[in-house]
């Protein structure tokens, strides 16, 4: 293999294209309601860093790559790693001086992250990229550099072996392309509706299709061998038109695609990153109308620090956010976010980024970090702050990860029940069944009623409405962490009810769970389910649930959750109350919009305000 410097141009449109890429995910983490599909964004990433790559490493004839694999390393290294480093050291000291209830999560994502494995551990750890217990982390979005840091070590070794072996590149991009088919197989068939998509997002296996199609258009479009001398006026018209169709599906996706469709990963991934494939192709071509418009310079200024965009948004916003506000965006705290994005993007491009990828590792250290007492005197005001701050930093980074630093107050999570079942009265109107609520399986284990204490009426508070007589002869409650937060204060209302909670149950989870109930299901019984904080559910699933106790009444408790999902879950529990008579809505959501202090600091469980707040609500909808 041969020792020869990158040969490749500089094309403008690509920095577009990575322009409104990173403006797209940034506007889905912020949701903003048009942009639900925004995270696509990071699959145009990863097809356009395939692309790049295996066409800067392909050789114009023969089967030898233009840069040796040390040469490329020590480049990819140079590119990626001290800008990211930065960042995950900052965001962690910072995390260490103001959010100290984040580092129980946080040490482990930093270490993996510095190892760029993250994608790994948040599979591993159950982090899902749509949720997480309490704040995000703020290096989640690191997740994608992991994957695409494992492509670059593994990639050039195996186009080297494909060179060799196969010789053509026509036939070494077909056996590219399949393997794109299987890895996006692979994705459909570990999908499973309902549920959490973390595996299938997360995975290295199943997101490579998305690099491997840009390395698959690099193999039959080389980008070294466009030229705008081979085509004809009727194919130039004929590639500006497909461009901006490939362009409109782009943006049409970014509008109305959202993370909770099953096509999505069934298919829809896969062909939206084929789009990518020829939007690219399109506009690396010398002729390309839309290349000269996406090469507008304020877009190749956002493109050309798209990397510095990317690593710092996710850590601005989580550890700018309140939790309330999440999924319920303030847009002047998002324009104060933004600016000061942008600053330190830019700051880490021209102090960080550049001088490294051009003079390397140890010129750069030798220029701002060798200090010498005798010169000290002479250096600049920033030099001396560097000087004093970089050590500083990274002591406080290394007390914290090695945990010499303790953490502040411990996550809800740790000491929160798994668990809860309480049974009522036994059922009067099915006497010779004796397994009505039959125990757990030890997927669920049941652990005691944890010690809620029942909230007592204050003065101007609004005292709990004593219940009717005769109501309902049983009362089932079936839901998740929300539940089991309200478990103690619902059973002392109703004392006849049965209430089955769960920590991170779906609805998917609780239509396997409705059998053990059937008893209930008649129609002088009442059923709450209270679910969706978790999580998005199928139409079929909720219409599963629901037939289960079609003969009985149902009150169904919407979600006040600070996730992307809350007004689709919200929407879908809407339409089903309009649908069936026997169906009612309880407005937890709008009862609880404002009120910030009816939530724990994880902006999920609730406090004693607003566990009587939820119990009234139920109990004043049953008692109509």
């Amino acid at each position: 293999m041969s020792g020869k410097s990158l040969n490749h141009r500089y094309i403008p449109g690509l920095d577009g294209i990575r322009a409104l890429a990173v403006l797209a995910v940034i506007a889905y983490h912020f949701n903003f309601s048009w942009a639900r599909g925004g995270f696509l964004g990071v699959d145009i990433f990863f097809v356009l860093s395939g692309y790049l790559i295996t066409s800067t490493m392909l050789p114009l004839k023969g089967n030898q790559l233009t840069v040796s694999l040390k040469k490329f390393w020590i480049g990819r290294f140079r590119r990626l790693l001290p800008a990211a480093y930065v960042m995950i050291i900052t965001s962690f000291v910072w995390a260490m001086l103001f959010h100290k209830e984040l580092l129980h999560t946080l040490r482990g994502d930093a270490l993996s992250s510095i190892f760029y494995s993250s994608n790994w551990w948040f599979i591993f750890h159950k982090l899902s990229y749509f949720d997480s217990f309490g704040s995000p982390s703020p290096l989640k979005n690191l997740w994608s550099l992991a994957i695409e840091e494992q492509f670059y070590v593994i990639w050039p070794l195996l186009l080297m072996i494909g060179l060799y072996v196969v010789k053509k590149q026509s036939k070494l991009a077909k056996i590219v392309f399949f393997g794109a088919i299987c890895s996006a197989l692979l994705m459909a068939i570990l999908y499973q509706p309902g549920a959490d998509p973390s595996r299938v997002y997360y995975g290295t296996d199943t997101r490579c299709f998305e690099l491997l199609i840009g390395c698959w258009l690099a193999l039959i479009w080389p980008m070294k061998r466009l030229s705008s001398q081979k085509l004809s006026t009727s194919h130039m018209k004929k590639l500006n038109a497909i461009s901006f169709i490939s362009f409109t599906i782009f943006l049409v996706s970014i509008m109305y695609v959202d993370e909770f469709q099953t096509f999505l990963y069934r298919g829809g991934m896969f062909l939206f990153c084929l789009n990518a494939a020829v939007l690219i192709a399109c506009v690396c071509h010398p002729v390309s109308i839309l290349g000269r418009i996406l090469a507008w310079k304020p877009l190749c200024w956002i493109g050309s620090r798209s990397y510095g965009i990317y690593l710092w948004h996710y850590p601005v916003m989580v550890l700018g956010t309140p939790i309330h506000e999440i999924g319920n965006p303030s847009y002047w705290r998002i324009a104060l976010q933004l600016v000061l994005i942008v600053t330190i993007a830019e700051c880490s491009y021209r102090f960080i980024e550049m001088p490294i990828r051009k003079e390397g590792f140890w010129a750069y250290y030798r220029t701002y970090f060798v200090f010498n007492k005798k010169k000290w005197g002479s250096l600049t005001f920033s030099r001396k702050v560097s000087t004093v701050m970089v050590p500083l930093f990274l002591l406080v980074f290394f007390t914290g990860i090695t945990g010499v630093v303790g953490e502040g107050q411990q996550s809800s999570k740790d000491s929160y029940p798994t668990a809860i079942k309480i049974n009522g009265d036994e059922p009067t109107a099915n006497p010779d069944k004796t397994n009505d609520n039959p125990s757990p399986s030890k997927e669920e284990e049941v652990t005691d009623v944890p010690d809620i204490e029942t909230p007592k009426p204050e003065e101007n508070e609004t005292n709990v409405v004593p219940e009717k007589e005769d109501t309902y002869q049983n009362i089932l409650a079936i839901g998740d962490s929300v539940m089991i937060d309200i478990a103690t204060s619902l059973h002392k209302v109703f004392p006849n009810i049965t209430i089955d909670g769960k920590i991170g149950r779906q609805v998917s989870q609780a239509v396997k769970l409705a059998p053990n109930y059937a008893s209930f299901n008649q129609s002088n019984n009442a059923i709450i389910i209270q679910l969706g904080t978790n999580g998005y559910f199928t139409n079929d699933q909720i219409d599963t649930l629901l037939a289960a106790f079609a003969n009985a009444d149902i009150y169904l408790v919407n979600t006040r959750v600070p996730r992307s999902w809350e007004g689709k879950v919200n929407a879908s529990l809407h339409q089903k109350s309009e649908e069936h008579e026997n169906i009612t809505l309880i407005d937890w959501h709008a009862a609880a919009l404002n009120h910030p202090e009816y939530f724990a600091p994880d902006g999920v469980h609730l406090e004693k305000k607003g566990v009587e707040v939820l119990t009234n609500l139920i109990q004043q909808s049953i008692n109509k």
